[in-house]
């Protein structure tokens, strides 16, 4: 997949991208993994000039990737699968006109970095919270999650039973 392309001509020819990128095209995602999975990165990208002569681009970006789980830190495999749309602007006052209902991809000059987009995308979609399915994992944090039947919570006095017992003087008749 070609890494720039003149995103005006593309649009103008409502021209589709589509291949695919290996884990090592996309330095900022391969940062956060924790193990490459060997999963290519399937890209499906379309271009195209709306009504405004705006370079509306839309299309999904497929992969899975090793992260690492949050209980245990062993890394697990995520699946993801990621819409793109937005409009293509090469300013930051192009991109505060953006309609907002779009999200603006923000260019330098007349030339879109496929692979800054892709990488941008995937970093966006990751997960809060990753958590194995391992039966070993799921044990360990289920039983660190469990109160005791008789936690020190339950056995301590309530600090406002006082203010009960002065309750109680006041409802006396003086």
């Amino acid at each position: 997949m070609t890494r720039r392309i003149d995103y005006r001509r593309r649009a103008l020819d409502n021209t589709r991208l589509s291949g695919r990128l290996s884990l090592s095209e996309l330095p900022r995602t391969r940062e956060v993994v924790v193990a490459d999975s060997g999963a290519p990165v399937d890209v499906s990208l379309l271009l195209e000039e709306d009504v405004q002569r705006r370079v509306v681009l839309t299309g999904q970006v497929q992969t899975r990737l090793m992260l690492p789980c949050q209980r245990c830190l062993e890394p697990t495999e995520e699946a993801l699968d990621v819409e793109v749309a937005g409009i293509v602007v090469a300013s930051d006052e192009a991109a505060a006109a953006v309609p907002r209902e779009w999200e603006p991809i923000l260019t330098e000059g007349d030339m879109l970095d496929v692979h800054a987009l892709i990488d941008d995308e995937l970093l966006l979609a990751l997960p809060m919270i990753v958590q194995c399915d391992r039966p070993e994992c799921r044990a360990a944090y289920d039983s660190e999650q469990k109160t005791p039947e008789h936690s020190p919570a339950r056995d301590k006095p309530n600090p406002f039973a006082a203010l009960a017992s002065l309750k109680h003087d006041d409802d006396e008749p003086r």
